[in-house]
């Protein structure tokens, strides 16, 4: 297969994925607004996409157009006083999601398909064309949205001759239900294609806020007249965010709140189920109609027997079940959002090269029902609280949690707090929590969120401490809390953060479905361990290589939280790696699982176990670790021992790549905490210092890295006169590495700005992470993920850093 970019540009989004000629496939970009998504502005240095282009059209609103893809089918050209070419206006969407192509993949895509509304292609075709010509990209092929996610259903085979399909959009501007048949050419036909602009997202949107202001007028008449009168933007964009959020909250979990602020009040109304059920009454019966009507015309049973498949933002919508079960039987995507896209990578070149010509012109019947809405939505004229009924008819009780009616509005701080506690790295990003009990996070969550670019520091929306224990893995945290309760948010392709369905949007926070109360937690590549509160073990996630303990060793089926063996009791600390886990008992001993390919396990290479097996330890043991094929191990006299994979020295013993057996780390003084990562492993000693040893291709080690990962010791490269702290058989040198070297395979010293001593340490993509005893946090070694804080996708250093934005001394 072709290397190929796929993009879906919307009324509402863009969403663009990758892949490659090996199968891999990567999401680029999802670039959207609750204000005004998908945008294009002309000004005198010429045309921008994206966000560029909603603060560029801040300035002059005639030069802007909410959505490149609706202004051109809308035939509404003129901006900045200039008519535009259809293909002006498509080239900056083109350029934008190139441009976030490139940071994934440098080489240009051989092939570009394009996602279009069912009708479009001839119109779009060549400007399409035009655009892609001008930036040196091949001729896009188009390919009908209902038919894209018809091959995403089918993992890219397409409808069989004959065969029926039917797909429901439930998108931001409408409903679109769409009924296709196969056909010998690959390409299907389009039977019957209907869609009402009254039922998509933006109007149930519009309906909350309208019950909203029912409800505010009646019980916070200061609060209601506020909104009424508020003129800011900003928080009127905010408010339009909490009902989508609240949107999304009900589709797991019975009851949210939404918050009301504004320049001169604020308060929270609690909204249920319940009350968004009879809010969409009337929406719903006009989705069950649509669907029933377009199934008829395609003579197949509106009766509740044929499947549909259901892709768009509004496929999480709690209500949308409910309404057309009676009709129809729904297959909710399991990425609603990017399901089309994904289907156009998912496609053989000769299917896409079918489609590309197949007429999109339904067959049978066709309607395009409901109001219009502007095309052209204004970053100048925002939507407006609808106007409030002189008489209140419906009788809507919900509970208002009150504040006073018109406080002051204080917005959230924007600056890091001078202090952190405590420190859970993962793979690619950093979930910290602060003195005040906030829980922070940041860096690059490539298979959580749809973004192009690491995050800033932020708050973990709806998490607050004090935090129990936490743990981050690759692209995915899960916390507990003082009471035990356990909150996840991240990727969930192998349902790693406990629960069946994937959170939308993806990066909201989920509850997993545990069912009591946890004490400890520890999260490996695709999978998480947890310790009940009566000692014995949970585990869920990815399955295969028997790392839950619970399953054969082929099964790859993904586990929600299911307990370990009953024999493993008495837990005191769980550790997952990337193919094995690990649990300790309170007397010290070790029981291990999963695989034991690098002797991460039993110290010797072997087939390993899918279920728990007592590990042949004669020390007993305090703490534990888990990386990459290694185990790490901390006695109670502080000694750190380890076994497994040791290609890159990730031991710290020294010798060869492979070895038998535990070893211990010689260290000047006892440790008292532990970490490993895929490559390097760290430890902290009881005065403070930081000893790391292991991979050090972009400087984790703090010491000038190799990105060849060239195999040559730091320690072959010492100077003249350099010192050993340690003497006897088993020396490591404390002195300079030399430059550019692959990995240590003895402990080095890290040294810290001013002298600072480490409370916590961690790390994951060849970065390194520490805490010290002042509550500041520095990072160093890999910067391509943003874990320094800087949004930023920077280069790598070897001198530990302070966090972008916090306060120093």
């Amino acid at each position: 297969m072709a290397h190929r970019l796929a993009l879906d540009i919307g009324a509402t989004t863009i969403t663009a994925r990758l892949g490659g000629a090996d199968g891999r496939r990567s999401t680029v970009l999802f670039d959207g607004s609750a204000s005004v998504p998908a945008a294009v502005c002309f000004d005198d240095s010429g045309a921008c996409a994206g966000d560029a282009a909603i603060a560029a059209g801040a300035g002059d609103p005639s030069a802007f157009a909410g959505s490149a893809l609706t202004a051109v089918l809308s035939g509404q050209l003129r901006y900045a006083d200039v008519d535009r070419d259809p293909a002006e206006l498509l080239m900056p969407v083109l350029s934008m999601v190139l441009g976030h192509a490139q940071d994934i993949d440098a080489d240009p895509p051989e092939q570009i398909a394009c996602i279009v509304p069912v009708g479009t292609a001839p119109r779009l075709r060549e400007p399409m064309a035009a655009a892609a010509q001008s930036l040196g990209l091949p001729e896009p092929s188009l390919i009908p949205e209902p038919v894209a996610a018809v091959l995403h259903a089918t993992g890219g085979r397409g409808l069989q001759p004959g065969s029926t399909g039917v797909v429901i959009d439930a998108g931001g501007s409408s409903m679109e239900v769409t009924v296709l048949r196969g056909t010998v050419t690959g390409a299907p036909s389009i039977v019957v294609d209907r869609s009402d602009r009254s039922l998509g997202g933006d109007d149930v949107d519009k309906r909350i806020m309208a019950w909203l202001g029912h409800f505010l007028e009646r019980d916070n008449p200061p609060l209601a007249a506020a909104l009424r009168a508020e003129t800011n933007r900003t928080l009127l964009a905010s408010l339009r965010g909490e009902v989508r959020r609240a949107k999304e909250d009900l589709a797991r979990v019975p009851e949210t709140d939404i918050g009301v602020a504004t320049q001169l009040g604020h308060g929270n109304v609690r909204i249920t189920r319940g009350h968004l059920d009879r809010i969409l009454a009337d929406w719903s019966h006009r989705a069950r109609g649509l669907v029933a009507t377009t199934l008829a015309d395609a003579g197949l049973p509106a009766d509740g027997s044929v499947g549909c498949f259901v892709i768009g933002g509004g496929a999480s919508l709690p209500t949308l079940r409910a309404a057309l079960a009676p009709v129809a039987r729904l297959t909710v995507a399991h990425e609603p959002l990017t399901a089309a896209a994904d289907g156009a990578l998912l496609a053989g070149d000769h299917v896409i090269a079918a489609i590309a010509t197949m007429d999109d012109t339904p067959t049978g019947a066709v309607d395009k029902q409901g109001p219009r809405t502007p095309d052209q939505p204004s970053t100048s004229s925002m939507p407006r609280m609808p106007k409030l009924p002189e008489k209140l008819t419906e009788q809507i009780s919900p509970f208002l949690a009150r504040t006073k009616p018109v406080a002051p509005h204080t917005p959230p701080p924007t600056t890091l707090p001078a202090e952190f506690r405590r420190i859970w790295p993962g793979g690619t990003h950093i979930v910290a929590e602060s003195t005040d009990d906030a829980v922070w996070q940041w860096g690059d969550l490539p298979l959580m969120s749809l973004v192009t670019k690491p995050l800033a520091p932020h708050r973990v929306p709806g998490v607050r401490g004090p935090v129990r224990a936490a743990s981050s893995g690759d692209s995915f945290s899960v916390l507990i809390d003082a009471h035990g309760g356990t909150v996840a948010w991240g990727t969930n392709d192998f349902e790693q953060i406990g629960v069946t369905d994937t959170p939308t949007p993806k990066n909201a926070t989920v509850h997993p479905e545990v069912g009591e109360p946890l004490i400890d937690v520890s999260c490996g590549t695709s999978h998480t361990l947890a310790i009940t509160a009566d000692g014995h073990v949970l585990s869920w996630g990815a399955a295969l290589g028997g790392r839950l303990g619970n399953a054969a060793p082929m099964d790859i089926t993904p586990q929600l939280p299911t307990p370990v063996s009953d024999n493993v009791c008495d837990i005191v600390s769980v550790a997952a790696g990337r193919n094995h886990s690990l649990a300790l008992d309170e007397s010290g001993r070790l029981w291990g699982w999963g695989r034991d390919n690098r002797g991460q396990l039993t110290g010797k290479s072997g087939k390993g176990s899918p279920y728990p097996m007592r590990l042949p330890t004669a020390v007993p043991f305090t703490n534990i670790a888990a990386g990459k094929d290694v185990t790490l191990a901390l006695d109670s006299e502080g000694t750190v021992w380890s076994w497994g994979r040791n290609d890159r020295g990730q031991l710290g013993l020294g010798g060869p790549p492979t070895r038998n057996g535990a070893g211990r780390v010689q260290l000047p003084a006892p440790a008292v905490r532990i970490f490993v990562t895929h490559t390097h492993a760290g430890a902290i000693l009881m005065d403070g210092t930081l000893f790391v040893w292991g991979g050090n291709t972009h400087g984790q080690l703090g010491r000038p890295g190799d990105p060849r990962g060239a195999a040559a010791d730091l320690r072959s490269n010492l100077p003249r006169g350099a010192k050993f702290l340690f003497g006897g058989g088993d020396q490591f040198a404390a002195g300079s590495a030399g430059d550019g070297q692959g990995f240590s395979s003895r402990p080095l010293p890290v040294q810290l700005p001013g002298g600072a001593t480490a409370a916590d340490a961690g790390g994951g993509d060849a970065y390194t992470v520490c805490l010290t005893d002042d509550g500041k946090i520095y990072t160093w070694g890999y910067g391509h993920h943003g874990v320094d804080g800087t949004m930023r996708r920077g280069t790598s250093t070897h001198v530990p850093t302070l966090l972008a934005g916090q306060p120093g001394d």
